[in-house]
């Protein structure tokens, strides 16, 4: 059975930009192409606009590499999730409708996995019922910072010079990566694991133990 990616806006969004989205699938290497990607019904509206399609993504190239990506990838709907434990989690203060939706349905399956990179709600997520939702989510969960030190793992200088090129996408991403100069390799990857290792305190086997992905 394919490996089921839901994306959330905010990865889509900062890897778009940092012209690395379409390399998503290569942190999963062990999945032989057998992925499906999988958005929220609003990504399109809300990262393209019809009002101005570049609003968010500043650039008619992230534009493009969004619509590249939108256009291969599969609309969530309601009918593939749990309602009940849906509504608990839209209730959970920090988690919006889309983050809500996007965890229920990872939650649905075995294959299912949430990229998120939106901090809100993985707070919100570890104030929930563990005893409930959590043996629903174990490993399941992969943070944007951990995408990126999958990133890293495939090419270190690419990734250090596309984060330091692009400084307005993620401050926290630029700080560890170095700002007025380079940060080394090592503490790239201690900037990044640090950060991991703190969520993971909140949400332990609920965050997914790569990279590598699986």
């Amino acid at each position: 059975m394919a490996l089921k990616l839901f994306v959330d806006n905010d990865v889509i969004l900062k890897l778009a930009q940092y012209g690395i989205l379409e390399h998503l699938l290569k942190l999963f290497p062990g999945q032989d192409g057998h992925v499906q990607l999988l958005v929220l019904d609003s990504a399109r509206y809300k990262l393209l606009p019809k009002r101005n399609r570049t609003e968010l993504c500043k650039s008619e190239e992230v534009a493009l590499r969004i619509e590249a990506f939108l256009d291969i990838a599969t609309k969530l709907t309601l009918g593939d999730v749990d309602i009940d434990l849906l509504e608990r989690l839209n209730a959970a203060p920090g988690i919006d409708a889309g983050e809500a939706l996007l965890f229920a349905a990872a939650a649905n399956g075995a294959e299912g996995r949430v990229l998120t990179g939106d901090k809100r709600a993985l707070a919100g997520l570890a104030e929930q019922n563990f005893d409930y939702i959590g043996p629903l989510l174990i490993n399941k969960v992969i943070t944007l910072e951990a995408l990126i030190q999958g990133f890293v793992e495939l090419d270190y200088t690419a990734t250090q010079h596309t984060v330091r090129s692009n400084p307005f996408v993620d401050k926290a991403l630029t700080m560890v990566f170095g700002v007025s100069e380079a940060a080394s390799e090592e503490n790239v990857e201690a900037g990044l694991g640090s950060y991991v290792g703190h969520v993971r305190k909140s949400l332990g086997e609920i965050l997914n133990s790569g990279p590598p992905f699986d």
